[in-house]
């Protein structure tokens, strides 16, 4: 049996493994990894604060999750210049005194060379810093032979959710005109709560397959599914499925979805890709998904729910402790007691 545990031995070790928790590779930022015992428990990233105040909210912000967390250790990580890093370093330094989470290692990373701050042994760790390479880490070689993989920066990352365009982006343009149209038609004709609900559902269940095939969603499926999204008791029923399919069918479904609806019809799938990231622990994605909703409809509630928990630090662990797939019974007896949540909202008509 392969051993794909990552161990880290030297700082060159643990700056190779950044990247990898990440999915790209940082610039201008403060990593900071905790760990329970010799595990690594989280991942936290920030981009380097350009004002005191900023810097202040960073400190206290990761310290009081690290302190909520039970973190018994951190390795810190900064990734640009000295007078920006090293402030930073030291707040974290000084505010950590006051508490039991122990600072076993911070670096500073700068044109593929790092400085410590815990060593003072010019053999060691001289003052024109340690030259890296993160791609000759056995720390990094390990993590791809998990099947791990990293880009080159954030904004690469973004890229994978970013909207389709050209002719399938035009496709799926007339068909959400269609299908707003086919659905302004039968909520004229006042069908049911309970059709609305059965057709999301089954609507969402194939998509389920259409993508575990490999087949791509046709723009009438995009659209058509855009639109019964809207719905708060079709979204809920997608959330609820979270057990019936893996996180990675979700995430790979709701990353179509969102990339292809017209944007007015993003923040519901881009909001369900943001839950099933979170979920599966990559927090990157989460982040840029729920951004995404958000930017589209800064009121949507489950995008802020998200978005909360992100900024608060709510573990994985906790969101995977939730009784996701029980509330499915909730949510189909909603939909008679409440036939109105059932019931799409289309864009313009909130």
């Amino acid at each position: 049996m392969t051993d794909n545990t990552v161990r880290l031995s030297a700082p060159a070790d643990l700056i190779a493994i950044v990247p990898y928790i990440l999915g790209f590779h940082p610039a201008l930022s403060l990593v900071i990894l905790a760990f329970n015992g010799s595990a690594l428990a989280t991942g936290l990233r920030y981009d380097l604060p350009a004002t005191q105040d900023e810097a202040g909210e960073i400190i206290t912000g990761s310290l009081d999750i690290l302190r909520r967390d039970q973190i018994a250790g951190i390795c810190l990580v900064g990734y640009g210049p000295g007078n920006l890093v090293t402030p930073l370093m030291d707040g974290l330094c000084q505010a950590s005194a006051t508490t039991a989470i122990e600072i076993t290692e911070m670096l500073r990373c700068e044109d593929g060379r790092y400085w410590s701050y815990t060593c003072t042994m010019p053999d060691c760790c001289p003052p024109e810093g340690t030259p890296y390479d993160v791609t000759t880490s056995q720390a990094a070689v390990t993590a791809v032979m998990a099947g791990l993989s990293t880009l080159p920066d954030r904004a690469s990352f973004a890229d994978q959710l970013a909207p389709v365009e050209g002719p399938d982006r035009e496709a799926v343009r007339a068909a959400t005109a269609a299908a707003r149209e086919r659905a302004e038609n039968l909520l004229i004709d006042q069908a049911s709560a309970r059709y609305w609900y059965e057709e999301g559902r089954a609507r969402v269940h194939d998509a389920f397959a259409r993508s575990a095939a490999d087949q791509p969603l046709s723009p009438e499926e995009v659209a058509w599914l855009g639109v019964l999204l809207t719905s708060v008791c079709v979204r809920d029923a997608a959330w609820t499925m979270i057990g019936t399919y893996t996180e990675q069918a979700h995430i790979k479904l709701w990353t179509e979805v969102m990339r292809r609806v017209e944007p007015a019809y993003l923040p519901a799938p881009a909001s369900l890709l943001a839950f099933a990231a979170y979920h599966g622990g990559a927090g990157t994605l989460a982040r840029i998904a729920v951004d995404r909703a958000l930017a589209v409809n800064p009121r949507y509630s489950m995008a802020h729910l998200i978005d909360c928990s992100l900024s608060h630090g709510i573990p994985t662990e906790a969101i995977r402790g939730m009784r996701i797939g029980g509330q499915a019974g909730e949510i189909d007896a909603q939909v008679d007691r409440e036939p109105r949540a059932a019931l799409p909202v289309l864009p313009g008509q909130e």
